[in-house]
């Protein structure tokens, strides 16, 4: 048997279960007109974006500005599922050598707040062209809430299949493109990341502060051009977790005030 003969029945097979569960394109298509738009929460962001909110029915390429911003990128996609307003199971896909490289992520650190680890379904690619592969079986699960690819960006024909099973599913997929490849994609987004020194904590002043990115939205497919503010100039934007929204960093930071002056040096006897 051949593998496009293998590859005909299970399509046939996929469509008969949709059918028998009412998972009709028609089907999705209302279920969809109905969904809560996924929007970021920031004004001027979301009106670049067509319908002005990120798309379930698409792919959005996510590229570090440096191989070195990964773990930080990743940090904004994790944001960028906080606000995804679906429940759901999230398939994370990774590549061993990601494993290796930067590390996996911690569930436990997900026990307070939308996105509970219970959610989390970790899947690993042990090479990185099996990546895409797992991807598409991935996003054609319509139960699924949204799929991530952390590895390197899939080719165009790739990335284009991916979109096809995205528009059939309305389940988004997210590329955490780790290579740095910028070529040619069918991707509906394309954002460059770059982790940026972030407001601090109010419950911790002297922490590391909350994470911010300076993110360029290179492509917003459909969306409005003029009224993207990222196109020409970068866009820094801090996640605020007691509101889970995203917020402007001001380019002016307030400096702490001590609540007491330091006491004078104290002075020897017979000065």
């Amino acid at each position: 048997m051949t593998e496009m003969r293998v590859a005909m029945i299970l399509d046939d097979l996929k469509g008969h279960i949709d059918r028998i569960e009412g998972r009709t394109k028609r089907f999705v298509a209302a279920q969809g007109a109905r969904e809560t738009p996924w929007r970021l929460g920031h004004g001027p962001l979301d009106a670049a974006l067509p319908g002005a909110a990120l798309a379930y029915d698409a792919c959005h390429d996510i590229t570090p500005l440096r191989k070195t911003d990964v773990p930080q990128a990743a940090g904004f996609i994790l944001a960028l599922l906080k606000r995804l307003p679906r429940s759901g199971p999230v398939i994370w896909c990774q590549t061993a050598f990601n494993a290796r490289e930067y590390g996996r992520l911690y569930p436990p650190a997900f026990v307070h707040g939308p996105l509970g680890a219970e959610r989390f379904i970790f899947v690993q690619a042990r090479r990185e062209k099996e990546l895409s592969v797992i991807l598409e079986e991935c996003v054609r699960v319509a139960r699924v809430a949204a799929v991530v690819g952390e590895g390197p960006a899939p080719d165009f024909t790739r990335s284009r299949r991916l979109t096809l099973a995205a528009q059939e599913s309305r389940v988004p997929c997210l590329i955490l493109n780790t290579s740095g490849d910028v070529g040619a994609s069918a991707a509906a987004t394309r954002w460059r990341v770059a982790p940026i020194a972030g407001p601090p904590r109010e419950d911790d002043p002297q922490g590391p502060g909350q994470p911010a990115w300076s993110l360029t939205l290179a492509r917003a497919r459909g969306g409005d051009a003029a009224a993207n503010p990222t196109l020409a100039t970068p866009l820094d934007l801090f996640w605020n977790d007691a509101t889970h929204t995203f917020n402007l960093v001001s380019a002016i930071r307030t400096r702490q005030v001590l609540a007491h002056p330091p006491p004078a040096p104290a002075q020897r006897h017979g000065a």
